[in-house]
């Protein structure tokens, strides 16, 4: 039996994400600064600085997820288990295939499972979409692009535990 896998999330994957927003807070704040210091009217840099606490808000937001060292996803020759969403081990016996997408910077694996998910993975952020259609509801998603372990790596990982899971794309 193999090790399990325990996968942390990326500081380079959170961080990278967070520069926009606070370059964002850094233009609007020298904004409304600016606007301060010019006398102009206060209503304007009143939401100019409301945009740019929201935008440094928005980026603490992301950024604080690379200072959290604790297992995000757990890998092993039972199943998986995403702590993200939902914390529910989905055993290999119930997972149809595999399908790794990426694209512009960001990468996901979809799981196809031989029926539908548990109702703590269907509600989680990444599956909501799968609750509103009719089809697709037996598709579980899992952002990778934060983790420190690539798409790839995962996907062999997978092929290696789980041999009898179709791999596809």
């Amino acid at each position: 039996m193999s090790a399990p896998i325990d996968l942390r999330n990326s500081p380079i994957g959170k961080i990278f994400p967070a520069l926009g927003p606070f370059l964002l807070a850094a233009i609007f704040g020298f904004f409304a600064l600016k606007g301060l210091a010019s006398g102009a009217p206060g209503r304007g840099v009143l939401w100019v600085t409301v945009l740019a606490l929201g935008c440094l808000g928005f980026g603490l937001v992301i950024a604080r997820g690379a200072f959290d060292t604790s297992v995000q996803v757990v890998i092993d020759a039972k199943g998986f288990r995403d702590r993200r969403g939902g914390d529910v081990l989905v055993p290999w016996e119930k997972v149809r295939s595999v399908r790794l997408t990426s694209g512009k910077g960001s990468a996901m694996i979809s799981f196809e499972l031989t029926e539908e998910p548990p109702k703590a993975i269907r509600y989680a952020p990444a599956n909501a979409l799968g609750r509103l259609l009719p089809f697709g509801r037996n598709i579980v998603h899992m952002e990778i692009s934060s983790l420190d372990m690539s798409g790839a790596d995962m996907i062999a990982a997978i092929k290696r535990l789980a041999p009898q899971v179709v791999v596809s794309g």
